[in-house]
């Protein structure tokens, strides 16, 4: 259980809570679900929570610390006021389980013996990267696939074109997330803090046309991918409706990336991770580290252009 600042933390988008909790399994055995946040500020904040089922969840590394197949979630957080001196009483119902672990994957191919994978910043260069799904013998709900799917988000039943280029979105969702250094600047939100920096990548849809057919509810699975990174960044804000804003930037930073995907579920997985500090052959992949460089020549103390 974790208690989130007001709006943040999952489905809408990660975030680290400002209180944590758990409910023991020897109290959920006698069906005892209650749950206790000591000596918590008064305020607002925002209730989550979810069961672990299999026991995969560690909440102590980043990637690992999410619900994965067979957990289950409630449908939305609970916004709630803690007043000063009180105890404040309520439930978090659970009702939806996640159907697919988080899309766990490695990079491989040319270019990743070395452990780091250079993106051009030019507009005419063309960058692909191939994705095999891996669970690293550390997620317990099902064989590593990728799910893939076209995106809905508003719901209507038909597969949305948000970049507007004639072909439909698909999950999972990839992009290389910026991680500035000292003394990089990054465009700034209404509220004073720092956008995300966002490079996106499309899969190559050709495999998957015949078997989604167009239709939302379909879902195809594979154990590779094909990216192909689209060299325009976008500054993603929050917009006043919860949703996100992007707004295209005149170049793409240059610098050092997170490779993350998303899946239609909202679980997530990103590399470099903490698992690639471990001294594990297997978690090797995990370390692998992504730049985007300026004409060919690495040169990431250079601030968005």
């Amino acid at each position: 259980m974790f208690l989130f600042a007001p709006s943040e933390g999952p489905p809408r988008g990660q975030a680290v809570p400002r209180y944590v909790t758990a409910v023991p399994d020897l109290r959920l055995g006698t069906g005892d679900a209650r749950f206790l946040f000591a000596e918590v500020n008064p305020g607002p904040y925002r209730l989550w929570g979810f069961l672990d089922a299999n026991g995969d969840v560690d909440l102590s590394v980043d990637v690992l610390a999410q619900p994965g197949a067979g957990d289950w979630l409630p449908a939305a957080g609970v916004e709630l006021e803690i007043p000063a001196g009180s105890v404040v009483e309520h439930e978090l119902t659970l009702t939806q389980r996640r159907r697919h672990d988080p899309p766990a994957f490695r990079v491989t191919g040319e270019g990743t013996d070395g452990g780091v994978v250079t993106v051009p910043d030019s507009l005419l260069s063309l960058t692909s990267l191939d994705v095999e799904a891996e669970g690293l013998g550390l997620l317990r709900g099902e064989e590593a696939r990728f799910f893939v799917r076209l995106v809905d988000r508003d719901g209507d039943g038909n597969a949305d074109d948000l970049n507007g280029d004639g072909v439909p979105e698909l999950f999972p969702q990839f992009f290389l997330r910026f991680m500035p250094r000292p003394g990089q600047t990054v465009p700034m939100q209404t509220d004073g803090g720092p956008s995300q920096v966002i490079v996106p990548l499309v899969i190559n849809p050709v495999p998957f046309v015949p078997i989604l057919q167009g239709d939302v509810t379909r879902e195809a699975s594979a154990t590779s991918l094909q990216l192909f990174v689209v060299p325009v960044a976008q500054a993603v804000s929050e917009a006043t409706d919860g949703g996100q804003v992007l707004t295209p930037l005149a170049a793409m930073p240059v610098g050092e990336y997170q490779l993350w995907a998303l899946s239609a579920e909202g679980a997530f997985w990103y590399i470099p991770n903490a698992l690639g500090a471990r001294d594990s052959e297997v978690l090797h992949s995990q370390s692998l580290r992504f730049e985007i460089v300026r004409g060919g020549s690495p040169d990431a103390g250079n601030p968005i252009r």
